[in-house]
């Protein structure tokens, strides 16, 4: 073989590095034998039987999402299936365990190329720091703890994870602020929303099950960015923690399929504790003690309120046509709906109320 690589990091940087002629995957070539397999070859006494050959590949490409549509033993044999085939170049995206200790025992150059996620730098936090009440209202502390909680990460010596839980009532910008660090960072943010997560479906998706399974190791090797949110964090089963232990603590991850290392991330949990007496007693100590800042988003005062209620008024005004917009101004609400708004205890209820107000306007227009 001419070429051997196994790629770490997103599908967009995987295609960076491949070639782009001459291409077979894993599905189609699976396929391709199994079919072969099950066709039947006569044997003529006295004739020899013509040996088959093997299916020439230029380049063998193989997408981490391939994994999950092809049986357990096409993983767990990968050298046998690898055999059937005659392959000049191999490129291969975010294997499990069982294929890269496979490919790493036949081979003895193997390319290890991981992909270089950006860290956040001393200019980074300037934009944040300049942009932030742009788009979150009312948290001027949350932010500077924040920017102190990401300082270290300029360091380049720095290799460990920035370890942050934000905590406060739902809808007062945690999820936003996240948001903002990678826009910043301009790399798509990781989400993961833990709400989902209250089963024992969560246990095979964080400790590893078969290949087909999703897997949180397998997720993060496909991320495209080192700003990672957990949302809701507080919402995952306690016992359940101890699968990050070693992630806040080191930047490992690893379960029975996946072995991976988060270097100079950012890796942010939500929750709505309302005190850190909250957090400790719900979450507990070994997993609080993990976290290198925690954030308080504070309740917004009538003034924060007032300017986002503005704010918002004026994004989902624009959103709508000139003929909307005429027969909403015809009402001349504006004023009186972000005073409204006011009286609501969070971002999110002041848009429902401006989206709620802007349809009864609307509709009652077009009934009439």
């Amino acid at each position: 073989m001419n070429r051997v690589v196994i790629f770490y990091g997103s599908r967009s940087a995987f295609e960076q590095i491949i070639p782009k002629r001459d291409c077979r995957n894993l599905t189609d070539l699976v396929m391709e034998i199994d079919t072969d397999n099950r066709s039947f070859v006569v044997e003529i006494p006295d004739r020899p039987v013509e040996e088959k050959k093997k299916t020439l590949v230029e380049n063998f490409i193989i997408e981490s999402d391939e994994y999950s549509g092809v049986r357990e033993h096409v993983i767990l044999n990968f050298a046998n299936f690898l055999a059937k085939l005659n392959v000049n170049n191999l490129y291969i995206q975010n294997p499990p365990i069982a294929i890269s200790s496979q490919i790493e025992k036949l081979y003895t150059q193997v390319e290890i190329i991981r992909q270089e996620y950006k860290a956040i730098s001393k200019d980074n936090l300037v934009e944040l720091y300049n942009n932030y009440q742009n788009k979150i209202k009312g948290q001027n502390k949350a932010l500077k703890l924040l920017l102190q909680a990401l300082y270290p990460l300029t360091n380049p010596n720095r290799k460990k994870p920035v370890v942050i839980l934000f905590y406060g009532d739902t809808g007062l910008g945690k999820t936003e602020t996240a948001h903002a660090i990678s826009d910043v960072v301009k790399e798509r943010l990781f989400r993961k929303q833990f709400s989902m997560f209250q089963n024992n479906q969560f246990a095979t998706y964080l400790f590893g099950g078969t290949h087909y399974e999703k897997s949180f190791a397998k997720e993060l090797l496909d991320r495209e960015s080192n700003v990672i949110l957990l949302d809701e964090f507080d919402k995952a089963n306690s016992t359940f923690h101890s699968a990050f232990y070693q992630l806040f603590d080191e930047g490992i991850y690893e379960d029975q399929n996946y072995h991976l290392e988060l270097k100079n991330s950012i890796i942010i949990c939500t929750s709505n504790y309302k005190t850190v007496d909250d957090i400790k007693n719900k979450l507990g100590k070994a997993i609080f003690s993990r976290f290198d800042s925690v954030i308080k988003f504070d309740d917004l005062s009538t003034d924060s309120k007032n300017q986002i209620a503005f704010m918002q008024f004026e994004e989902k005004y624009n959103a709508y046509t000139k003929s909307e917009q005429l027969i909403i101004d015809s009402f001349d609400i504006r004023d009186k709906l972000i005073e409204k708004c006011t009286q609501c205890n969070n971002a999110r209820e002041i848009s429902h109320l401006i989206d709620d107000t802007f349809a009864l306007v609307l509709l009652t227009n077009l009934i009439s």
